[in-house]
């Protein structure tokens, strides 16, 4: 019997690499003399300067596939963000001029953004130790030996099962991002719908492992045809879409409070105003309402919105957050807590897009490095605290202190980066001069316009 369930635990562990199937297209060609590139994103495209003519493709695209018809012509596909696939002839002159141009790419440029095997790989076997394994444990386990079995084979099952995903397909950076996000979030969407139908226990871990394989399933075919900013921002808008709805919901509902009597030795406790389900409702809606609204940003934004400028919005919500819990004294209410925790997280946001989004185009290093610093900055802010006796006992004081180390943390840290400035994007104007009426009415000479139409 045991022999059964471990074959069906491992059986489990692999269940991404029946959900996953490429299509195998016969005689692919790399971009570069190396075989390195096999696909061109629109990074590397940039990167290389490709140009007409022996570059067709113009405008806005997540990613290029060359492929060989006979010995002297080319295909090149090329995947636009609606989906559709576009094909443009090449010659055997035009595809020599491309592989020259990108074969003098740094090699470390090209592997970090054309293979995402190693992000993939990675995210995949910490939901299988962190996610997966216990989920699936908890669904099928009866005695301990049976959880820890399930566990285990499951945790180490999914590094095989994403090793053999990334053997069979290519794996983009943003299919990589979206993937764990989705897998993360689709686990607790699983738990959370099983809790809404009274599900039991087992059920509820059932729910949780259902929903983060197919989470992550979902975002490698969803990221198929995003950018690394349309990936990064929807699983973001999804986890702060979460998180609002978590600290309204929170404001809203108060803590239970309790007293006792010691007269008659009861103890009476007042119930919070909303129930647990439906908090947890409201969430799971929340959550899977960002992703669609995260995606709008980087796409619809006045400005340009890299995948690292995305990831700079964390640090400001969170000091945001902090500043506003800073400014409440101990003896506050848990809804005043959840109020301005929630509010303040909100303007935090809003005053990274306003200050470091807007303003400039960060990779995903130097975000990572924006974040380090504010986390360092607010580390020394709380040592300061720390040092008095007063400081340590106000909190109004060590959370200053705390909120301010972190936002210079962040300043200091930007500066020391000097990211490059926003690149922005075409915008469609019309201006209207009224001065051109008193002119044309003089009879002025020269052109004067009434109108201007900029694009």
């Amino acid at each position: 019997m045991s022999f059964i369930r471990i074959s069906a635990i491992s059986g489990v562990a692999f269940v991404f690499a029946s959900t996953l199937q490429s299509q195998v297209v016969e005689r692919p060609v790399a971009f570069d003399s190396n075989g390195l590139v096999t696909v061109m994103t629109p990074y590397l495209a940039d990167r290389a300067a490709l140009r007409p003519p022996w570059w067709p493709v113009a405008g806005e695209f997540t990613e290029a596939r060359l492929f060989t018809v006979n010995d002297s012509t080319y295909v090149l596909a090329v995947t636009r963000r609606s989906g559709v696939v576009e094909r443009y002839t090449l010659s055997a002159t035009d595809r020599d001029a491309i592989r020259a141009v990108v074969s003098r790419l740094p090699r470390e440029t090209i592997v970090a953004r054309t293979d995402a095997r190693n992000a993939f790989i990675r995210g995949q076997t910490l939901l299988g130790i962190g996610v997966y394994g216990p989920a699936f444990a908890g669904a099928i386990g009866d005695n301990s030996g049976s959880y820890s079995a399930a566990y285990l084979v499951v945790a180490g099952g999914s590094f095989f099962a994403a090793s053999e995903i990334s053997r069979r397909m290519f794996i983009s950076r943003p299919q990589a991002d979206l993937s764990t996000n989705m897998g993360f979030n689709g686990a607790l969407a699983g738990w959370g719908i099983t809790y809404l139908a009274h599900a039991e226990d087992k059920a509820q871990y059932a729910g949780a492992f259902i929903g983060g394989v197919t989470g992550s399933t979902i975002g490698v075919r969803v990221a198929r045809n995003m950018t690394e900013a349309d990936a990064v921002a929807s699983g973001f808008g999804s986890d702060i879409g979460a998180a609002i709805a978590f600290g309204t919901m929170e404001a809203l509902r108060g803590r239970s409070e309790c007293t006792f009597d010691p007269v008659t030795f009861v103890e009476t406790c007042t119930r919070r105003r909303l129930s647990n389900r439906s908090e947890v409702a409201m969430v799971l809606a929340s959550g899977l309402l960002g992703y669609p609204i995260g995606l709008l940003y980087p796409r619809n934004a006045m400005y340009n919105v890299t995948a690292g400028d995305v990831e700079t919005l964390t640090p400001t919500a969170l000091l945001g957050a902090g500043a506003g819990v800073s400014l409440l004294n101990r003896h506050a209410s848990y809804s005043h807590f959840a109020t301005v925790a929630t509010i303040g997280g909100v303007l935090g946001m809003m005053a990274g897009d306003r200050f470091l989004v807007q303003r400039y185009d960060h990779d995903r290093d130097e975000a990572d490095r924006v974040s380090l610093g504010t986390a360092a900055g607010a580390l020394m802010g709380a040592g300061i605290a720390a040092l008095g006796k007063s400081s340590r006992n106000n909190p109004h004081v060590l959370g200053g202190l705390t909120v301010g180390g972190g936002l210079a943390g962040l300043i200091i840290t930007e500066r020391y980066l000097r990211p490059n400035r926003d690149a922005g994007r075409p915008r469609f104007r019309v201006t209207f001069n009224p001065a051109s009426i008193a002119l044309l009415a003089a009879r002025t000479p020269g052109n004067h316009s009434l109108l201007n139409v900029r694009f």
